[in-house]
């Protein structure tokens, strides 16, 4: 007597189908490395923004203009908060702007303007990069996720069929979901 009709050579060479296409989902060790380039580019330059704005600092105390936003500044960009560094980057600029000749009386570069322009363009783009790597990631993960649960299924109906199929004896111990996974992994 059959007691499982489905579980059919049909229902094993799509099974196996489902193996093979796992071996092909995409990893997201690749978008991983990549995202880990962006975000070490991203930080370089936030340090070294963060190191220029000390000098700036000083010539705004030393120009007798409020550095406060400057201090807010540096903070985001220590602790990486891009977003809300770019967002002070306009304000600094605006500051710098009506205040330059005084500025730069104090140490300040002529063209420090467009320095500071300069770096929060390349902010937000490196800044860019990095989410479009996270979300690339993610798309990995959905992509995948979605396989791994049609695999699942098919290990649950053979489990569960095994465990029936050979209640009380030896070979029900081979039908958990656990073994099955191990003999697929042994299999490869």
């Amino acid at each position: 007597m059959v007691r499982y009709p489905k579980l059919n050579a049909g229902f094993f060479t799509t099974f196996k189908a489902k193996l093979q296409q796992l071996k092909t989902v995409e990893t997201a060790d690749v978008v991983t490395a990549e995202q880990r380039k962006a975000t070490a580019a991203l930080y370089k330059e936030a340090t070294e923004l963060n190191e220029e704005l000390t000098f700036l600092s000083d010539y705004f105390e030393s120009a007798g203009i409020d550095n406060a936003i400057i201090s807010r500044l540096k903070k985001d960009l220590r602790t990486y908060n891009v977003e809300g560094a770019i967002a002070k980057i306009e304000s600094v600029l605006q500051l710098i702007t009506p205040n330059a000749e005084a500025l730069i009386e104090e140490g300040m570069a002529a063209n420090f303007h467009d320095t500071l322009t300069q770096h929060k363009v390349s902010l937000a783009a490196l800044n860019s990069q990095q989410n479009q790597h996270m979300n690339s990631k993610k798309g990995v993960f959905e992509a995948s996720g979605a396989v791994y649960e049609e695999l699942y299924e098919y290990i649950a109906t053979i489990a569960d069929a095994g465990k029936k199929v050979f209640k009380g004896k030896a070979a029900a111990d081979e039908y958990t979901i656990r073994q099955i996974i191990q003999r697929m992994r042994a299999a490869n």
